[in-house]
């Protein structure tokens, strides 16, 4: 177990993705500064109810991160750009002095990479689909050459309900990830 720094966000974070974050909140740009002087991360969750100003209260998966590039905006502003690398459970919770919230969490495990399946063409091209349709969302991607990077790719560019992003985010073999994707995709594209 290990206790670290959660960013709750109205929005699911994959393995693999990178994500602009704009920084504004003290508690925020606080957290932005101790972790690139420490070259350590803070866990991206997505919320369950409340707001991303303020509190609120998170699912309990969610995704390590790195800042892998940051930039000085206007009024203060901070712009942060942090890919995901780690999935965790979160065990408790519990906030800091200045609101922040710390979750003591346990790392799911990393499988080794498995090839993409030769029947997956048909999620290739929805994924190429998607991507091309998402391009106002600034979130970049890493090469996909794996059947994790397919899975996590699909989970963050389809249209789901949280909860069904958080199941996703559960599943350790991205096998299985991907024919759950598979099955679902029609009626979560109708949705």
């Amino acid at each position: 177990m290990q206790q670290i720094p959660l960013f709750p966000l109205n929005m699911a974070l994959y393995p693999g993705v990178t994500l602009p974050l704009r920084i504004f909140e003290q508690r925020y740009l606080h957290l932005v500064s101790e972790s690139l002087k420490s070259d350590s991360g803070f866990g991206v969750v997505l919320i369950r109810s409340g707001g991303e100003v303020g509190h609120a209260s998170v699912w309990p998966l969610g995704v390590y991160v790195r800042i892998v590039d940051w930039s000085q905006g206007e009024g203060g502003l901070l712009n942060v750009q942090v890919v995901g690398r780690r999935r965790f459970r979160i065990t408790g919770t519990e906030r800091a002095d200045d609101g922040l919230l710390l979750g003591e969490v346990e790392w799911l495990p990393n499988d080794a990479p498995k090839p993409i399946p030769v029947d997956c063409d048909g999620l290739m091209v929805v994924l190429d689909e998607l991507k091309e349709r998402a391009e106002m969302l600034s979130l970049k991607f890493d090469n996909v050459d794996s059947a994790d990077a397919l899975s996590w790719q699909l989970a963050q560019l389809l249209p789901l309900e949280d909860k069904a992003r958080v199941e996703l985010l559960a599943v350790e073999d991205p096998l299985v990830r991907l024919a759950s994707i598979a099955e679902n995709l029609d009626r979560w594209t109708r949705e």
